[in-house]
C-alpha cells in the first residue's frame, strides 16, 4: 500500500496529466484533445480555402456539443458552419447554421448573440408564398371588422404630400394636393395625413378641411401634444375641438400621439399615462363625433419591445396604425457585400399578427428612401423594387390590411435628410404609378374592393385556370423572373412583379401536387427553388 503522502503525490501527478492534455475552444469549456485536434483542423481547412472539408470538421464537433448539452459552444460552431456555407454561396444551408446558432444560444441565455443569429438567417431565408385573385364578395365578411371607415375588402391609399412643392403650393394654394398628387400619382387618393399640434383649434386647418370637402377625401390629423401627456385634460378645449371635427363634414383619422413607443417624442416613457390619456381623448372623440372620427393608435414599427406596452384597449381604439419607413443599411449584411437584404413588406409583420384580427390595420405613415443618406449613393433601383412589392404584395399576405400612407417628402430633421419625395425621382414614381393601380386600391372611404387574395400554398385550388400571383423572398434583394413549374414542366414564367400568371389547374384535378417555383437574380441566375405543395379540388 502507498503511504498517504505517496498515494496524493500520485494523484496530483495524475491530475496535472489530465489538465496537460485538455484544452478549450473559445467562448467554451475544457474538452478532450481530440475534440481540439478537430476543430484546429478545420480551421486550418478554412485557411486553406477548404470549406467544404472545413464542414464536415465542425458538424462533427457541433454534434458533440449538442450531446453533452454544451449548447454555448455548439452555437459557437454552428455560426462557423454558417459563415463557411455562406462563403460557398449556399445560403440555404448558411440559414439552417444560423438557425442552429440562434437556437443554441437562446438555450444558454445569450440573447443578443440569438438575435444576431436569427436576423442573419432571415437576411438570406427564401420562401415562396402562392396565391390566386378571387372575387372579394366570396370572402363575406372574413376581413371586415365593422369599424367605421373600414371598407370589407381593400385599403384606401392616401398620403403626406404637403410638401412636395410639385404638388403642392402652401402660399397659393394653386395647385393644392389634394389635386395636384393625383394628377402627379395617375390616381384619386382617399386621404391625407396632416400634422397637427394639440391645443390648435382645428379651424387652423380650415383651407385643408375645405379641400378636402370639395374633393371627396379624408384626412388624417397626426396629433402631437408637444408640450407632453400632461397638456391632455378633459377640458375646454379637447370638448371644443371634438366638436369642430363632428362638424368638419368630411370622415377624419384621430391618429392621438403616435410612435409612443419611440423616445424621440415627448409622450413616450410613460405607458399608463399614455393611456389614460389616449382613453381620456377617445371617450371625447367618440361621444361627440361618433359617425365623424376614427380613433388611431399608431407605434412606430420600431422599437417593438414595448408596442403592447401602450396599447389602450379595443374599446377605445378604432383602427391601429403603424409608422413604417425603410432606409437603405447595409450594415447588417451578413454576406459583407454592402447589401440591404431586409424586406419592407416583413417589416409590417408584426403590427398584422398582433392586431390585424381584433381592429383594422393600415401603415399610417411610411415609404422606402431612393437615397442611402450615409454614403448619398443612389438607390433607385433598389428602393422602387421594395416599394412594388410592398403594395403589389401586401393584399395577399396581409389581407386585413385597410389603409396604407405615403410619405411624400424629403425629410432634413435631425440633419440627416430622408428621400422619399415621388415627384424628385421618375423611377421611384412610376414604381408607385404602377403599384396602386391594382383595384385593391380604394380612392374613397366607403369604396370597396372587387378583388381579393386567396393563399393556396399547403391548402386547396380549384380545378380550372386561375390567376396565380407570389410572394418570393431571397438572399438577393433584386429578382429579375420566377417561374412556375408543376410536374417537371414550366407552366409559367414572368417578370414582373408580383409574379402573376395563368395557370390551368384542370388537369390536375383531384391530385395534391408540387408547384416548384424557380426565383432568378437581376443578372438572370437562379437564386431560389422552393417547392410548393398545393391541392387541386
Amino acid at each position: 500500500m502507498l503511504g498517504q503522502k505517496k498515494w496524493k503525490s500520485v494523484l496530483l501527478l495524475l491530475i496535472a496529466v489530465m489538465v496537460l492534455s485538455i484544452t478549450a475552444i473559445p467562448g467554451g469549456n475544457a474538452y478532450a484533445m481530440n475534440v481540439w485536434g478537430i476543430y484546429k483542423e478545420a480551421q486550418q481547412l478554412e485557411a486553406k480555402g477548404k470549406y467544404t472539408e472545413a464542414i464536415a470538421k465542425y458538424k462533427i464537433i457541433a454534434a458533440e456539443f449538442v450531446k453533452t448539452q454544451q449548447y454555448g459552444n455548439a452555437s459557437n460552431i454552428y455560426r462557423n458552419i454558417g459563415a463557411d456555407y455562406s462563403i460557398l454561396g449556399k445560403y440555404d444551408d448558411a440559414v439552417a447554421s444560423w438557425d442552429l446558432e440562434a437556437l443554441y444560444a437562446g438555450k444558454v441565455g445569450q440573447t443578443q448573440i440569438s438575435i444576431a443569429a436569427k436576423r442573419k438567417a432571415d437576411a438570406l431565408r427564401s420562401s415562396a408564398q402562392l396565391f390566386v385573385e378571387t372575387e372579394a364578395a366570396k370572402l363575406g365578411n372574413t376581413n371586415y371588422h365593422q369599424a367605421i371607415f373600414e371598407p370589407k375588402n381593400g385599403a384606401l391609399i392616401g398620403a403626406y404630400a404637403e410638401l412636395d412643392p410639385k404638388v403642392h403650393n402652401a402660399k397659393t394654394s394653386n395647385p393644392f394636393y389634394t389635386e395636384g398628387f393625383p394628377q402627379l400619382t395617375g390616381k384619386k387618393h382617399a386621404a391625407y395625413l396632416l400634422y397637427f399640434t394639440y391645443g390648435n383649434p382645428l379651424s387652423s386647418l380650415k383651407s385643408h378641411i375645405e379641400e378636402a370637402r370639395a374633393n371627396g377625401t379624408a384626412l388624417q390629423l397626426g396629433i402631437q401634444p408637444i408640450k407632453g401627456l400632461n397638456q391632455v385634460q378633459d377640458d375646454a378645449y379637447l370638448h371644443q375641438f371634438a366638436q369642430e371635427i363632428a362638424d368638419a363634414g368630411i370622415p377624419i383619422f384621430v391618429r392621438f400621439a403616435n410612435e409612443m413607443n419611440g423616445d424621440w417624442v415627448p409622450w413616450n416613457g410613460n405607458p399608463k399615462l399614455y393611456i389614460e390619456k389616449f382613453r381620456l381623448v377617445a371617450n371625447v372623440i367618440h361621444k361627440t363625433a361618433p359617425d365623424s372620427a376614427a380613433m388611431v393608435w399608431a407605434p412606430g414599427q420600431i422599437p417593438e419591445y414595448n408596442i403592447e406596452d401602450y396599447y389602450p384597449g379595443d374599446a377605445y381604439v378604432d383602427w391601429v396604425g403603424v409608422s413604417l419607413y425603410t432606409i437603405f443599411n447595409p450594415t447588417l449584411d451578413p454576406l459583407k457585400k454592402g447589401e440591404d437584404r431586409s424586406s419592407h413588406l416583413d417589416k409590417f409583420d408584426l403590427i398584422y399578427k398582433l392586431y390585424a384580427d381584433r381592429k383594422p390595420v393600415f401603415i399610417s405613415e411610411g415609404g422606402v428612401s431612393y437615397m442611402y443618406p450615409e454614403k448619398l449613393q443612389d438607390k433607385t433601383a433598389w428602393s422602387s423594387y421594395q416599394l412594388k412589392q410592398f403594395y403589389m404584395t401586401l393584399p395577399m399576405v396581409y389581407p386585413k390590411v385597410k389603409g396604407v400612407f405615403y410619405f411624400d417628402s424629403n425629410h432634413d430633421a435631425s440633419n440627416r435628410v430622408k428621400y422619399y419625395m415621388l415627384s424628385a425621382n421618375a423611377k421611384l414614381l412610376e414604381a408607385y404609378k404602377q403599384s396602386i393601380a391594382s383595384p385593391f386600391y380604394l380612392s374613397t372611404v366607403g369604396d370597396e374592393s372587387p378583388i381579393a387574395y386567396r393563399k393556396i400554398s399547403g391548402a386547396t385550388v380549384e380545378a380550372s385556370t386561375q390567376k396565380v400571383s407570389a410572394y418570393v423572398k431571397s438572399w438577393t434583394p433584386i429578382l429579375s423572373k420566377v417561374t412556375y413549374e408543376i410536374g417537371g414542366k414550366v407552366v409559367a414564367a414572368t417578370t414582373q412583379l408580383p409574379w402573376k400568371a395563368s395557370i390551368n389547374f384542370a388537369v390536375y384535378k383531384g391530385k395534391s401536387i408540387t408547384v416548384v417555383v424557380k426565383a432568378y437574380d437581376s443578372n438572370g441566375k437562379l437564386a431560389t427553388t422552393q417547392k410548393v405543395p398545393v391541392t387541386v379540388k
